[in-house]
């Protein structure tokens, strides 16, 4: 019941968030574009004469207010191109409008949020909600090549958030799979961060989470919830990202390596996206895990490798 409780809460969360773009991105073209002010008093005027209009029964003088109308509405989507979701209310989610369900059953929207609650780690309201495209910083990053004839890791991190940008902007129609390699603190988490604020603003269902944590939890939902295979693997497969971060850092045992496997294999034959983002080297990854997971990763992620120094020590130098 607490799980359902706070996916519905999540569930509202982002339907307010989703209002307050929505009213921030109305006030913004209106500023940009007074005239649909002026628009908005006409219609408002026209409509209250077309009332007087119909009560007195002057049906010659109401349907040329109605054609009146018709004019300053065209005129106001003219100027809205682009933006005809504003004109009227939208809904976060178009299938259920926003109840969560369809008919009797859960509409994906509720389900992504229950999966969230259920596995998710992040946390927009957190310090990563700042961690964005806009605040990405290559000043922390050497302009100096760390070995000769590789790009400097400035232009390292230059090239990686030239293609994060990309690969949120055609979201839809790219099929890699991504794994992020380097050493802690080169920006991985940070990348992953700027992913999904880009794509939840877009309304996109994302889980973000350590594969500790996933494993942890897949374990406690098996034993301690007394969940089936099918009921925890559910929303899994569902959300259209899935994002485990720092692989290599969980207890390596064959059961961890199963579930993960288990996991990474039902999204691949899905045909649903992931990142993977992991300290350890591709040979490193081989050698670590067995064949099964290791192959799976190896042969179905496109490698985008982060070069640097360490940015949390770096900024522990600057402080002082």
């Amino acid at each position: 019941m607490k799980t359902y409780k706070a996916a519905y809460a999540l569930l509202l969360e982002k339907q307010n968030a989703y209002q307050f773009r929505q009213r921030q991105r109305k006030e913004t073209l209106y500023k940009n574009k007074p005239e649909l002010s002026t628009l908005d008093s006409s219609i408002n005027h026209q409509g209250i004469a077309l009332t007087r209009a119909t009560i007195a029964r002057d049906v010659g003088k109401a349907d040329a207010i109605r054609n009146k109308m018709s004019t300053l509405e065209a005129r106001k989507k003219e100027i809205c191109l682009g933006h005809e979701d504003l004109l009227s209310h939208s809904y976060f989610c178009p299938h259920c409008k926003d109840t969560g369900m369809i008919g009797s059953d859960i509409c994906q929207c509720l389900n992504q949020c229950l999966s969230e609650v259920s596995f998710s780690t992040y946390d927009l309201k957190s310090r990563a909600q700042k961690e964005t495209f806009e605040t990405f910083n290559f000043d922390y990053y050497s302009d100096i090549p760390m070995i000769e004839g590789v790009p400097s890791p400035r232009s390292n991190a230059q090239t990686n958030k030239k293609l994060m940008q990309i690969y949120c902007q055609n979201f839809d129609s790219l099929q890699d799979q991504l794994l992020f390699t380097g050493p802690p603190g080169v920006g991985k988490t940070f990348m992953s961060n700027c992913i999904v604020n880009k794509l939840a603003e877009k309304g996109y269902g994302i889980v973000y989470v350590t594969a500790a944590h996933l494993v942890s939890s897949i374990q406690d939902q098996l034993f301690k919830e007394g969940k089936t295979s099918e009921e925890i693997f559910k929303p899994l497969i569902l959300c259209d990202l899935l994002i485990i971060d720092d692989l290599g850092a969980e207890f390596s045992s064959e059961y961890s390596q199963k579930q993960l496997y288990e996991v990474i294999d039902s999204r691949l034959n899905a045909d649903k996206k992931m990142i993977i983002s992991s300290n350890l080297t591709v040979i490193k990854i081989q050698e670590i895990y067995d064949e099964r997971l290791s192959s799976r990763i190896c042969g179905n992620f496109k490698t985008i490798a982060f070069h640097g120094e360490d940015i949390r020590i770096l900024k522990v130098k600057k402080s002082r």
